[in-house]
């Protein structure tokens, strides 16, 4: 997982001195490299050869002198690790070169991956100039097209093969971009917990609020309606006692003379009792 991530990230990033020390050490794999007074006896000082030898730039300073004149992309450069590893498994196990064969060789492999992977790269006499005069252009013509023979002109990379390659530089990208994706999994998990709570909170409160609303109301309603009970009971009670009164013979007695006596339209027709008995008025 985030392997491809963590290549493209690589590959974008500029060339550092952690790239170029582990290019340097890949290089230096390839071949063990004898020195030429070890295999051959002293030369005499000052001769040309003895010069030419003393001169030799390490290889960590070739390869960052290369760089800064050809200002070589971030993936050319460092595909040249898959070619280093090949050919080390190509050359016999008892093969050993010069003090300028590693330098050949990262030149060789160098110039593969700038014409196999870009669309415009040097020319070899270009690349001889970047040389500051180390090889010639027949020397680079020449270790250019030994290195295709050793290749059989198969110059591809597969993207397992350059993970594989470049693992001490890309996997801790990885590690950092899992970090991050874990960092962002954790967070995401505890925003979406802290909604849920903040969801089932504001339910909870909405329901108490239903709750207590609905036992005021019926509160309410209950005492209003014993009130009410109470009221229509003592109206019947008293329509009852009405009634009771209004039919009553004494009442309606009372009330048929109050009709008679009071009212006009029965004044003239309404006469006192005469009573004929004259004892009664002396």
């Amino acid at each position: 997982m985030f392997k491809k991530k963590s290549l493209e990230i690589l590959f974008d990033s500029p060339v550092s001195d952690d790239m170029i020390k582990f290019l340097t050490d890949h290089a230096l794999r390839v071949i063990p490299t004898q020195n030429r007074n070890q295999r051959y006896p002293p030369s005499p000082p000052g001769t040309p050869s003895s010069k030419n030898h003393n001169g030799v730039p390490s290889l960590m300073t070739f390869i960052s002198r290369l760089v800064r004149y050809t200002n070589v992309y971030t993936s050319t450069l460092l595909t040249t690790v898959v070619y280093l590893n090949r050919l080390r498994e190509l050359l016999p196990s008892d093969a050993a070169g010069l003090p300028t064969t590693c330098h050949r060789i990262f030149l060789a492999c160098l110039i593969l991956s700038a014409k196999y992977h870009n669309d415009s790269s040097p020319l070899n006499k270009h690349w001889t100039k970047y040389t500051d005069g180390m090889f010639t252009l027949r020397d680079v013509n020449l270790m250019e097209r030994q290195l295709l023979q050793l290749f059989e002109w198969d110059l591809r990379v597969e993207s397992e093969e350059l993970w594989d390659n470049l693992y001490d530089l890309a996997n801790p990208i990885r590690r950092d971009l899992e970090r991050g994706a874990q960092i962002n999994k954790t967070r995401q998990r505890a925003k979406a917990q802290a909604q849920q709570k903040a969801s089932q909170f504001y339910y909870h409160q909405r329901n108490l609020s239903a709750c207590s609303s609905t036992a005021t109301l019926l509160g309410n309603s209950r005492s209003g309606s014993i009130n009410s009970l109470d009221i229509l009971k003592e109206y019947e009670s008293s329509s009852s006692s009405s009634s009771s009164t209004l039919s009553s013979p004494t009442y309606t007695e009372e009330m048929n003379y109050k009709k008679y006596t009071m009212d006009p339209r029965y004044y003239n027709t309404v006469r006192p009792v005469q009573h004929t008995d004259p004892t009664i008025y002396t």
